[in-house]
């Protein structure tokens, strides 16, 4: 199931990177993530001055025997972070826009679990019979879920606020945050990403965007549906309505890209058709991944 999503080479050239996390954080398990702190474990990097309350067996006393100086040592630890994933899967993303959020959630979850981070994955809405948040904690788990995203269909309407809501009752320790998405309701979507940045989370919007949403033939009399809602709609598709959508559909867009930049929260956009690795490499730009 999951070569249905990644390659073999896709796995092997994607083990050359890894998440980006713009703050060094404690992590809950050993890991490839480099922390700072005092205390043995790890590889020594300096000392600071001895505050009240540290323990005294990290004292350095040659340094206080030589000097007089009271200080203690700091050792460089590598820990785990824990990266939540979230994928929109409303009823909106139904088709290519699916397949490539999908295929970017498993690259991004296949780059941590692989760098031995950890991985709180979570669908919003969120799916019948599944937790509403799920942890992976090694990279043999990567096939279930690899499995979960090739699986769980595309149902339910466009919230992320509430959503995300739900996700953040669930998730654990903070770290770097990604939600996949192709942000049908630009108010919900701004409630969310601030909700993540609220709870301490490096959010970044990874935002996908189908141009043939705004593609509609020239001439043609439509019944179009909403997906998420079932509203039917008669048109007469004249060349002034397909410009009016192609706007609309580019201003929503700017709208969410504007709005994470005031904030400073991440946006990549993920336009359907690029390669993965053109994606990636926006991805690297704005520093969601590193090269490794």
């Amino acid at each position: 199931m999951s070569a249905a999503l990644l390659s073999p080479n896709d796995l092997a050239r994607l083990d050359r990177l890894a998440l980006f996390s713009r703050r060094r954080l404690r992590g809950d398990h050993p890991g490839e993530r480099r922390t700072r702190r005092v205390g043995a474990g790890g590889e020594f990097v300096d000392h600071r001055a001895y505050v009240p309350g540290d323990d005294l067996r990290y004292v350095d006393w040659n340094v206080y025997v030589r000097l007089g100086d009271l200080v203690v040592k700091r050792f460089e630890a590598v820990d785990a972070v824990r990266v939540l994933v979230v994928v929109d899967r409303s009823a909106s993303m139904t088709g290519a826009k699916a397949r490539e959020a999908r295929r970017l959630a498993a690259a991004l979850a296949h780059v941590a679990l692989r760098r031995r981070d950890a991985v709180d994955f979570a669908f919003v809405p969120s799916a019948p019979g599944r937790p509403v948040v799920e942890p992976f904690r090694d990279a043999a788990r990567l096939g279930p879920l690899f499995d979960a995203l090739a699986t769980v269909p595309d149902a339910g309407a466009t919230d992320l606020a509430s959503g995300l809501a739900r996700v953040l009752a669930a998730a654990g320790r903070r770290g770097p945050a990604v939600l996949v998405s192709d942000f049908f309701d630009p108010a919900g979507a701004a409630a969310g990403l601030s909700r993540l940045s609220a709870h301490g989370f490096e959010a970044t919007a990874l935002h996908v965007l189908d141009p043939a949403d705004a593609d509609l033939p020239v001439g043609e009399a439509l019944r179009c549906e909403d997906r998420e809602t079932g509203e039917v709609v008669d048109l007469d598709v004249t060349p002034e309505l397909v410009e009016a959508v192609r706007v609309a559909w580019r201003r929503r867009a700017e709208r969410v890209r504007a709005w994470c930049a005031e904030r400073e929260i991440g946006w990549v956009p993920v336009e359907v058709g690029r390669s993965l690795w053109d994606v990636l490499k926006d991805c690297l730009r704005a520093g969601v991944v590193v090269g490794a």
